[in-house]
């Protein structure tokens, strides 16, 4: 098959901030080849902008990174348990392979040239921000009150009752900059198809003169944010499971956010429109890049990436 490869003389970088549902939908069985399969139909609703612009891929990690907290929690008679933060660096090479795997199937039947590398990617973090002192995460599996009650004297987690039980929750510190941004670079201007900040990347404080891991969680977008900024990029796009933000969500009044400048969906964001769990962190991390000098920001369905990103669905904010 003949490859694609086009050349331009001026290419827009664009980072891409995958959504779950990239690799698993509601309902999914959470095995190696249904996220394959799903990742395979993200790649095959890419392949255009792939082709046409310098892409940069991240993605989340919540149900992977989910399982292996599990799995070490599980078998903490066996082999000593990973900290947390090693545990996400495990979900960026799981995921990177799935990634991977499903861009290979697609390039190899789209005959498209450029090849794809997953980089480990690092985000640092203040080891003072607030969220270390008041941690809100909550993951793993939930724990009877007999439970919580033993891994309270013997561990030093923080726990929050839910409905169902007990559950250990983490800080979610704002990510403030991406060791590996050189790097990423690096391989996008020698042609290739960089994926990283894998769950918004292993948490990292500055430790003399080095950095170490820290047991946190960074939100993907917002983390995704802070590259497309460094990288200098034009573009920042997160595909996810909805078509738009709304305002009014789930009322009668419900009104979705098209086109829109960054004063006006500040507005929304302070008024509370966003839900903090959900849409919010994407709000944020999209408006956060035009603040910071960039281009356009976009929010959308990944099933409808192509519109999404030649700007005929979706939200898009605009200085």
């Amino acid at each position: 098959m003949q490859q694609i490869c086009v050349f331009r003389d001026i290419m827009s970088k664009i980072v891409i901030a995958l959504g779950g549902n990239a690799l698993m939908e509601s309902g999914d069985s959470r095995d190696y080849e249904t996220q394959v399969r799903r990742a395979v139909n993200a790649f095959e609703s890419l392949t255009d902008i792939i082709v046409k612009e310098d892409v940069i891929i991240t993605h989340g990690n919540g149900p992977q990174v989910g399982d292996l907290i599990l799995r070490n929690q599980y078998t903490k008679e066996l082999p000593p348990p990973m900290p947390m933060h090693t545990l996400g660096a495990m979900s960026q090479g799981l995921i990177g392979e799935i990634l991977i795997e499903a861009y290979e199937n697609v390039r190899s039947r789209y005959g498209i040239g450029k090849e794809a590398i997953n980089i480990l990617t690092r985000t640092i973090v203040d080891k003072n921000d607030r969220a270390f002192m008041n941690p809100t995460k909550p993951v793993g599996r939930v724990y009877s009150d007999q439970e919580y009650s033993e891994l309270k004297n013997s561990t030093d987690w923080e726990f929050i009752r839910t409905e169902k039980g007990w559950r250990r929750c983490v800080p979610s510190p704002m990510p403030l900059d991406i060791l590996e941004k050189n790097a990423i670079l690096s391989s996008l201007n020698a042609g290739f198809l960089p994926i990283c900040t894998g769950g918004g990347g292993v948490p990292v404080i500055k430790t003399g003169n080095y950095y170490s891991g820290v047991n946190a969680v960074i939100d993907k977008d917002l983390a995704s944010y802070v590259l497309a900024h460094m990288l200098d990029a034009e573009e920042f796009v997160i595909l996810t499971d909805v078509k738009n933000a709304f305002i009014d969500f789930g009322k009668s009044t419900q009104k979705a956010v098209n086109k829109v400048k960054l004063n006006e969906i500040k507005k929304y964001y302070d008024e509370g429109q966003f839900s903090t769990g959900s849409m919010g962190p994407k709000v944020l991390a999209a408006m956060s890049f035009v603040e910071h000098g960039g281009k356009v920001a976009r929010i959308g369905s990944l099933k409808d990436a192509n519109n999404v990103i030649e700007g005929t669905s979706g939200t898009i904010i605009q200085a």
